[in-house]
């Protein structure tokens, strides 16, 4: 065989090799091409997220029927039938107060040590402070307990316009630091109470004195949380609105 055969024969037989290199090649651009054009698929209905409905505008002039069991916003004036009250201590809030927050502390030692030594102060506060642990208790002894706590007392008939409004919603309106002073005298104290207590700046203590107050002397403070204008988030149930699952 000639060298120019053999030249003819190798040629033929690498053609479908080059051939079927070229062919794959160009599928390769094509699906490249392709996926570059391809929008993206669109998203899944059924696994989009779903965003929570708004509460439902309602007039708080009256109750509509059509709207039990849906949460409603509703704006208008808070107003309490009955103020909220101290059922221990027997003080009652303004006729627009919907909470009495009642705050109780204890005068105490307490104790700051650094640089080799301690110092020993006294200050109020609405816990027991352990003197037990002090490097100095003798002399800086505090009460283990105080006779009661402070706490938070809400209005139990809280109307809206028509709406009655459940204690549990009123309790997440009331934001203590839209509370003000609510200064009580001994006068309205039960006669008990008010042969135990004195009074001084609108606040109560029990102990040494008001005017020098000691360790282990007591001190009871008030605020009121207002009514007033609120746009109020509730669920209906017949004419009262109930406090919406957090």
């Amino acid at each position: 065989m000639t060298k120019r055969a053999r030249r003819s024969v190798a040629g033929a037989r690498a053609a479908p090799v080059v051939g079927v290199l070229l062919l794959a090649a160009l599928a390769a651009a094509a699906w490249y091409a392709l996926g570059r054009r391809a929008p993206a698929p669109a998203a899944d209905a059924t696994h989009a997220p779903v965003e929570p409905s708004a509460p439902l505008a309602a007039s708080a002039e009256r109750v509509a029927a059509e709207n039990e069991g849906r949460t409603l916003r509703v704006a208008g004036a808070l107003r309490a039938a009955r103020p909220p009250k101290d059922t221990e201590l027997g003080v009652a809030a303004d006729a627009d107060a919907i909470a009495l927050l009642r705050t109780v502390e204890l005068l105490q030692w307490r104790e700051d040590c650094g640089g080799g030594a301690c110092r020993y102060a006294l200050a109020w506060s609405e816990r027991p402070i352990d003197s037990t642990k002090f490097r100095e208790p003798a002399g800086h002894e505090n009460a283990a307990r105080l006779p009661f706590a402070s706490a938070r007392f809400v209005a139990a008939d809280v109307r809206l316009g028509a709406f009655r409004v459940d204690a549990a919603l009123v309790a997440r309106l009331v934001d203590a630091s839209e509370a003000v002073a609510y200064p009580v005298h001994v006068a309205d104290l039960p006669a008990n109470l008010a042969a135990t207590f004195r009074e001084r700046d609108g606040a109560l203590y029990a102990g040494a004195g008001a005017a020098e107050p000691q360790a282990g002397d007591l001190r009871v403070r008030y605020r009121i949380v207002a009514g007033g204008e609120r746009s109020v988030v509730g669920v209906q149930a017949g004419d009262r609105l109930l406090a919406p699952p957090r």
